[in-house]
């Protein structure tokens, strides 16, 4: 990881620290990480696993935790003191993390996890060198279906589980194999969308038309002409390598080199997908 983006990192985690009883502002947050907010958040979660807005919940929730055994305040003060306006709002976000309420820490000392501050530092990582090519693409269009969902990959579970990839691989010849990840929101949801490109050759008006009346959650997306990054993970899927790449692509290429992300949704292609082999070959697609 560059050394200036690690510092950067870490005196969010300082400003979060400072901030557990007031309000984590996004332009503050924007302005130490000298990127957009979301670009931020983006990479945040890829390298993390989680959300950033699920890291301050934690640590907010674990200091809270710790006021709760460690003081006599009443629990609608700590409640109070880490954001949460009512008692029956931070009982349930308590419990949710804890597996126990609030009350129930105070009379019973059970044991509770703790989410330690975040520290990032320099590591060398064993590999000295990513491959990538830039490249210009002028407007294409993919078709897919886009949902929000609290896990990430989550829609690709949704499109097998209900018979959607199945239904447009009939009509079209062809199953979803494109990737498209907008971005998460502030409870870490992921908006993602599984699409297929319609430059494909022999996938006609008249099939895109049959497709959108015949699965309505199906909708078209234009990417504008613009400049991308490319990189390709391969590798076992057990061992994570689609996953790892992406870790690379945040902690070491982008900080240390002067590309980034644009607004666009990074696209993943999937060239070979083969979990009965453990192998994959995926594509990543960044927009400039």
């Amino acid at each position: 990881m560059d050394r200036e983006w690690t510092g950067s990192l870490n005196r969010i985690m300082d400003y979060v620290e400072e901030h557990l009883c007031s309000e984590v502002e996004e332009a503050e947050v924007a302005k130490i990480a000298a990127c957009p907010y979301p670009i931020f958040q983006s990479a945040f979660s890829q390298i993390t696993g989680i959300s950033f807005a699920e890291y301050v919940r934690r640590r907010k929730l674990t200091m809270a935790a710790y006021d709760l055994q460690n003081s006599e305040r009443s629990i609608m003060d700590v409640a109070l003191n880490y954001g949460y306006q009512t008692d029956d709002t931070f009982r349930v976000a308590f419990k949710s993390m804890f597996g126990v309420t609030p009350s129930e820490v105070r009379k019973n000392n059970p044991n509770l996890m703790f989410y330690c501050k975040l520290h990032f530092k320099i590591q060398i990582q064993g590999i000295d060198r990513m491959e990538y090519q830039i490249f210009e693409r002028e407007s294409f269009e993919v078709m897919g279906i886009r949902k929000i969902t609290s896990t990430g990959g989550g829609t690709w579970g949704v499109i097998k589980s209900d018979g959607s990839d199945d239904k447009v691989q009939k009509l079209l010849g062809k199953r979803f194999d494109l990737g498209l990840c907008f971005g998460f929101d502030e409870e870490g949801n992921d908006d993602y969308m599984c699409a297929i490109s319609l430059d494909h050759v022999g996938i006609s008006e008249d099939k895109i038309q049959e497709c959108l009346e015949t699965i309505p959650e199906v909708t078209r997306y234009q990417f504008p002409a613009t400049t991308w990054l490319r990189f390709e993970s391969r590798g076992r899927i057990s061992e994570a390598v689609l996953n790892n790449t992406w870790e690379k692509i945040n902690m070491e290429f982008l900080p240390s080199s002067k590309f980034h992300k644009g607004k666009l949704p990074t696209v993943e292609r999937y060239i070979v997908w083969d979990e009965r082999n453990d192998e994959c070959v995926v594509e990543i697609l960044i927009p400039q």
